[in-house]
C-alpha cells in the first residue's frame, strides 16, 4: 500500500470552518456526506423518538393516575371510617353521661358535658365532606395534577411534540445551514479522499504527500505566463519509481466542467508543474537528491501532471496535461517504466518531506 504522508487541505479547512461554529460531531467527510444525504430522515428520527418518549410518558400517566386514584379511594374509605368511628365513640360517650348519677352536682356537671360534646358531634355532622377533603388534600392534589398533565399531554400532543423537538431540529438545521454553504469544499474533500483511497492501492513503493505546499524565498519565473510564482500546493504529489507526478482533484459536475468562468485546472496544474521541475531539477537540488549517476550523466526527475476528475471530463486533449476519472489514475500512473531506485524514490521523498516540514524552499529559482 503506498506509504500516505500529510493530511488532506480540504480536511484541514473542513475542521477549522466547523470548529469555529461550534460544531463537533464529524470525524470525517463521509459522516458530512452522511448527514447532507439522511438529513430529513435524521429529522424525522428526533421527531418520532419526542413522540415515542411522549406516548410512554402518557402510558405512565395513565398508570400512575390509575395507582393515585386508588389510593385517593381507599384514603376517602380509611377517613370516612375513621370519622365515624370518631363520631361514634362521641354517641356512645354521650349515652353514658346520660345514665349517670342523679346528684344535683354531677347531673350539672354531666350536662354541660353531654352538652358540649352533642355540639361537637353536631360540629363533625355537619363539616364531614370538610374534614374528609382536608384529610385527602394531598392525595387529592397529586390526583389532580396527574389528570390536568395527562389532559394537557392528550390534547397538546402534537405541540408538545414541536416544542420538546424545536431545540434539536433547530441545532440540525444550523449544521445543515453551514454545511451546504461550505459543500464545495466538502465537494472537493471527498473528492480527494476518494483519489487518495485509489492511489492506497499501488504498492508501498510509491510515496503520497497530500497537499504539498511550499513558499519561495525567492519567486520563481515563469516565463509561459510571465509572471513570478511565490508558492505553490498542490492536493496529491505521488514519488514513484518512474517519476512524480502532480495530481489535481476535481469534483466537478458537467456544467462546472463546460463552465468559462472557472479557473482551468490545465492553467493551474501547469503552472505548479513549472515551480516542481525547477526545484527537482535545478543544479542546486541535484546536489541535494542524491541520485544514482547514470553514466551518459545527470539524471532528470520527471514530472507528469495529472487531473483526476471523480464525475465528468472533458472530451478535449491537452498538452502536457493528462485528464483521468478516478478509475484510471492507477493504470496511467503503472503505464510508465521505473527509472529509478526504491532508494532513490526514498532520496526523493526524504527531500521532499524536509522541505514541506519547512514550508519554505531556498535553491535556484532561476
Amino acid at each position: 500500500m503506498t506509504i500516505i504522508k500529510g493530511q488532506l487541505e480540504s480536511l484541514k479547512r473542513i475542521k477549522s470552518e466547523l470548529d469555529q461554529r461550534g460544531i463537533k460531531r464529524f470525524s470525517s467527510v463521509g459522516e458530512i456526506s452522511s448527514f447532507i444525504k439522511n438529513y430529513d430522515r435524521e429529522k424525522q428520527e428526533i421527531i418520532r423518538q419526542i413522540k415515542q418518549r411522549l406516548d410512554l410518558d402518557i402510558d405512565a400517566l395513565k398508570i400512575e393516575r390509575k395507582v393515585l386514584n386508588q389510593d385517593y379511594n381507599n384514603l376517602i374509605i380509611e377517613e370516612t371510617k375513621k370519622l365515624n368511628d370518631r363520631i361514634n365513640r362521641l354517641h356512645d360517650r354521650n349515652k353514658i353521661l346520660a345514665s349517670r348519677s342523679r346528684n344535683l352536682f354531677l347531673k350539672v356537671f354531666y350536662f354541660f358535658s353531654h352538652r358540649k360534646l352533642k355540639i361537637k358531634i353536631k360540629e363533625l355532622a355537619e363539616n364531614f365532606d370538610i374534614i374528609i377533603d382536608r384529610k385527602t388534600a394531598v392525595a387529592a392534589q397529586k390526583l389532580t395534577r396527574t389528570d390536568n398533565t395527562l389532559a394537557r399531554y392528550t390534547t397538546d400532543k402534537e405541540q408538545i411534540i414541536i416544542d420538546q423537538s424545536l431545540p434539536k431540529t433547530k441545532e440540525l438545521a444550523y449544521i445543515k445551514e453551514v454545511v451546504d454553504n461550505m459543500y464545495p469544499l466538502i465537494a472537493g474533500a471527498i473528492g480527494e479522499k476518494k483519489v487518495v483511497n485509489e492511489l492506497k492501492k499501488l504498492s508501498d513503493k510509491n510515496v503520497l504527500f497530500n497537499d504539498f505546499s511550499i513558499e519561495f524565498d525567492v519567486p520563481i519565473y515563469n516565463r509561459r505566463e510571465n509572471d513570478k510564482i511565490f508558492s505553490i500546493q498542490i492536493d496529491h504529489l505521488l514519488i514513484t519509481n518512474s517519476g512524480i507526478f502532480i495530481i489535481e482533484t476535481k469534483n466537478w459536475s458537467k456544467e462546472s466542467v463546460e463552465n468559462f468562468s472557472l479557473r482551468s485546472p490545465v492553467k493551474q496544474i501547469m503552472r505548479t508543474s513549472h515551480a516542481m521541475f525547477k526545484i527537482l531539477n535545478s543544479d542546486s537540488s541535484g546536489q541535494k537528491l542524491y541520485l544514482d549517476r547514470h553514466h551518459w550523466g545527470d539524471k532528470k526527475v520527471p514530472i507528469r501532471n495529472l487531473i483526476a476528475m471523480i464525475h465528468h471530463k472533458p472530451k478535449e486533449k491537452f498538452k502536457f496535461v493528462s485528464i483521468k476519472t478516478v478509475n484510471e489514475i492507477n493504470d496511467y500512473i503503472s503505464f510508465f517504466e521505473p527509472i529509478f531506485s526504491d532508494d532513490e524514490v526514498h532520496r526523493i521523498s526524504k527531500y521532499l518531506e524536509k522541505m514541506m516540514d519547512h514550508n519554505t524552499y531556498l535553491g535556484d529559482s532561476r
